[in-house]
């Protein structure tokens, strides 16, 4: 062996030493959700979702002896010293790098500020702030403790049924810890996605507000009441419009809705400000139980369009009652608008929104437009 070789030769060993700084994945304390709720004696309570490797199902193994995951409680007074105290009860610390999603109870965030609960999460490196967040009225336990049928991990699950806002409007769009901190550092109330525990299964279900003034929970947008949301988010995409024989005479019709696109103005004439909202909705006629309908007779969709423009009117109108009238917050972020359309007007009065906001006179007009009635019909000839 020359000398050029034996120096090569001691290189590469040098080298080539492999990942002297790796884990074993059982020795990494991997958490895939965070919940936090009260508990007694001015209390909080964390609990961390981890994996347990040992009892995820391979594709050659699929029986499942043991829950593939492990909550952990802790109690304190902050998120720090709760997170220290894992130490106590496992010798893996948490590793929050691959977090899921985060789940709040109403019962806190109406006791503590949500500025001050994710502080931690804004200053850590592990915490990514593309990590959605959620709400709940339900125990944290409860939603945390499910066994769910689609994925291994409740923390999964929930993430994955706020991915569906495209196929139903009732759902709202993610809410990451990104998006709440600029909505509190702005001011702006705003709404985080519900969950809920119905019939032993984690469901998606309306949606918690938080105030912009006060940075806490104010207030529950039942699930049924949250279409008009997302008209007025402007980030519908999806869904479905049901109208039943009370709204059509010919019986029954389900409207798929292909697309929509609201557009809002603003005006301010005699010291008054005024808002218009014009959403024109894209559907196709989905299902019909009419069966005396006659798609192919000229008008045959008037009275279905009527009845579809008066349903998204209502339901619009509906958060718009409650945003003005009931909580008096504006959690569907009509400022923009008139920042947007009334510059002078929002510079000079912004400081005063919280209190002009009830007031002002908002028209909705909705246009619902149906392109085609399917592949075919019981009454062609």
């Amino acid at each position: 062996m020359t000398l050029k070789s034996f120096f090569c030769l001691i290189c590469s060993a040098v080298l080539l030493t492999g990942c002297w700084d790796t884990k074993e994945i059982e020795d990494v304390g991997i958490v895939t959700g965070l919940a936090l709720d009260v508990a007694e004696e001015d209390h909080m309570l964390m609990i961390n979702q981890y994996v347990k490797p040992g009892q995820i199902p391979t594709q050659q193994d699929s029986s499942q002896t043991d829950s593939p995951y492990q909550n952990l409680e802790s109690t304190g007074t902050t998120l720090f010293e709760m997170i220290r105290e894992n130490s106590l009860e496992s010798n893996r610390p948490p590793n929050y790098t691959h977090l899921k999603s985060i789940l709040f109870s109403t019962k806190l965030l109406e006791k503590e500020q949500l500025s001050q609960l994710i502080d931690l999460y804004i200053r850590d490196h592990e915490f990514r702030r593309t990590v959605p967040v959620f709400i709940t009225m339900d125990p944290v336990q409860k939603i945390f403790n499910a066994q769910p049928e689609k994925e291994l991990f409740p923390s999964i699950q929930i993430k994955e049924l706020s991915e569906n806002y495209h196929k139903n409007n009732t759902n709202p769009k993610n809410l990451t810890i990104g998006d709440m901190s600029q909505y509190i550092s702005e001011k702006r109330s705003f709404i985080i996605p519900g969950m809920a525990m119905i019939n032993g299964n984690i469901k998606s279900y309306g949606a918690g507000v938080i105030s912009g003034k006060t940075s806490q929970y104010i207030g529950w947008i039942p699930l049924e009441k949250m279409e008009g949301i997302r008209y007025l988010y402007n980030n519908v995409e999806g869904g479905y419009l049901y109208l039943s024989e009370k709204n059509i005479a010919d019986g029954p019709v389900v409207l798929e809705i292909k697309g929509a696109d609201s557009k809002f103005d603003v005006s301010f004439s005699d010291g008054e400000l005024s808002m218009s909202v014009d959403v024109k909705v894209t559907t196709s006629l989905g299902e019909d139980w009419g069966v005396d309908r006659n798609v192919f007779k000229t008008g045959w969709e008037e009275g279905i369009k009527e009845a579809a423009d008066k349903n998204i009117e209502d339901k619009i109108n509906t958060i718009l009652q409650i945003a003005q009238k009931e909580l008096e917050t504006d959690f569907v972020h009509l400022s923009q608008w008139v920042r947007i359309h009334q510059p002078d007007y929002w510079n000079k009065h912004k400081e005063e929104w919280d209190d002009i906001f009830p007031q002002i006179d908002i028209d909705v007009q909705a246009d619902v437009i149906i392109k085609d009635f399917g592949t075919q019909n019981f009454n062609m000839k």
